[in-house]
C-alpha cells in the first residue's frame, strides 16, 4: 500500500525521471551508434571523350546501358589514321635502307682511308730518305723536292679521306636518329589507330549519352564539359555520410556500418568505414579586399559541423538491388566503444 501511495503521490516526478532516463539511453545509443540521414550513394564517375579527332562512324551502346569492361563504346573514322600509319611505315623502311647504304659507304670510306694512310706513310718514308740522301749528296736536290711534294699530296689525300669518312659516319648517325624518330612516330600512329575505338574502362553504366553517327569529336580533357558522356563505375559503391563533429571521434576506419536506402526500405545493406574527411570549408572572404567575413550567429544553439565519412558498400547481395548515384541513404555506424566519457561532451571538466 505504501508503495502504491508513493507512486500515486509522485507520479509526475517519476514519469519525468523516466523520460530523462530514456533520453539519456537514446543519447548513449546515438553516440555509440552514430546515425545520420544526411547521406547518399556515390561511385566513381568517369567522363568519356574521344582520344583522337574525327567523325563518329559507329556507336555500340545506348544511354543508361550496362556494359562490361572492354566492351566497345564507339569508333572514330579510321581511314586517315590507317593511311598515316602506312605513310610512316614507308618512311621508316626508306630510312632503314638509307642507314644500310650509309653503313656500306662507311666500309668503303674506311678502305679508302686505310689506302690513303698507306700511301702517305710510304710517301713520307721516301721523302725522309731523299732528304737524308740529299745531305749525303747521293741524290739531287730536285729529286728530294719531288719526294717532299709527293708526301704533301699524300697527306692531303689522307686528310680528305679522313674527312669523307667522318662525314659519312655523321650521316649514318643522323640516319639512325631519324630511324629512331620514325619508329616512335610509327608506334604513336599505331596507338592513335587503336584509339579510334573507345572501350569501356571497367564494368559500368552509360549515363547522359547523346551522341550519334556522323558527329565530329575532338580529344577532351578531364573536364566534364569536354566529355561526350559519363561512365559510372559499378565495380565499387560508396556512401558519403556527413557525420556530426560531436560523434566523429568515435568513428574509425574499418567499423561496421548498416545502410538503409529510401528506394529499398526493407533491405539493410552492410558496409564499412573507408575514409574520414579531414576538412570542410568554413572560411568566407571578401572578393573586394580579401578580408574574412565573420557571420553573426543568431541561433540559440550552435549546431555542430558535419564532416564527410566515406563508407564502402560491402553487402554480398548488392547485385540484386541496382544502385543509383545520388540515392538518399540512412547510415548507422557501430563504434563498439564505451561512451560514458562522452555523455556530456559540452561540459568543461576543467
Amino acid at each position: 500500500m505504501k508503495i502504491r501511495r508513493f507512486f500515486a503521490r509522485n507520479r509526475v516526478i517519476l514519469i519525468l525521471i523516466g523520460i530523462v532516463i530514456l533520453c539519456l539511453l537514446y543519447y548513449v545509443y546515438l553516440h555509440r551508434h552514430p546515425r545520420t540521414d544526411n547521406a547518399f550513394i556515390v561511385a566513381n564517375t568517369i567522363p568519356i571523350s574521344s582520344y583522337v579527332s574525327g567523325y563518329i562512324t559507329d556507336v555500340y551502346i545506348e544511354n543508361n546501358q550496362e556494359v562490361r569492361k572492354g566492351d566497345k563504346l564507339f569508333t572514330i573514322y579510321t581511314i586517315p589514321y590507317e593511311l598515316a600509319l602506312k605513310q610512316l611505315q614507308a618512311n621508316l623502311k626508306a630510312e632503314q635502307f638509307n642507314s644500310q647504304a650509309l653503313a656500306n659507304q662507311i666500309k668503303v670510306k674506311k678502305l679508302a682511308y686505310d689506302s690513303a694512310m698507306a700511301q702517305y706513310n710510304n710517301a713520307e718514308y721516301l721523302a725522309n730518305q731523299a732528304v737524308w740522301l740529299d745531305k749525303k749528296q747521293a741524290v739531287s736536290e730536285q729529286e728530294a723536292e719531288v719526294k717532299s711534294s709527293q708526301r704533301d699530296v699524300a697527306k692531303a689525300n689522307l686528310e680528305m679521306a679522313a674527312t669523307e669518312l667522318e662525314i659519312t659516319k655523321n650521316q649514318y648517325q643522323n640516319s639512325l636518329a631519324t630511324e629512331e624518330s620514325l619508329t616512335a612516330q610509327v608506334e604513336n600512329a599505331k596507338v592513335n589507330l587503336q584509339m579510334t575505338t573507345v572501350y569501356a574502362p571497367t564494368n559500368g553504366i552509360i549515363s547522359n549519352m547523346y551522341i550519334t553517327k556522323g558527329m565530329y569529336t575532338t580529344p577532351g580533357s578531364t573536364l566534364v564539359g569536354d566529355s561526350l558522356f559519363s561512365f559510372i563505375d559499378t565495380d565499387k559503391w560508396w556512401v558519403q555520410a556527413n557525420i556530426k563533429e560531436t560523434e566523429l571521434d568515435r568513428v574509425k576506419e574499418g567499423q561496421t556500418v548498416w545502410i538503409k536506402l529510401w528506394t529499398y526500405p526493407k533491405k539493410v545493406f552492410e558496409g564499412k568505414v573507408s575514409k574520414i574527411g579531414w576538412n570542410v570549408n568554413r572560411q568566407d572572404s571578401s572578393n573586394v579586399n580579401f578580408l574574412q567575413n565573420v557571420q553573426d550567429e543568431n541561433d540559440w544553439f550552435l549546431l555542430p559541423q558535419r564532416f564527410p565519412v566515406q563508407i564502402e558498400v560491402t553487402d554480398k547481395e548488392i547485385d540484386k538491388y541496382p544502385l543509383h548515384v545520388g540515392m538518399t541513404a540512412t547510415v548507422v555506424i557501430d563504434t563498439k566503444d564505451s561512451i560514458l566519457s562522452h555523455l556530456f561532451w559540452q561540459i568543461d571538466l576543467w
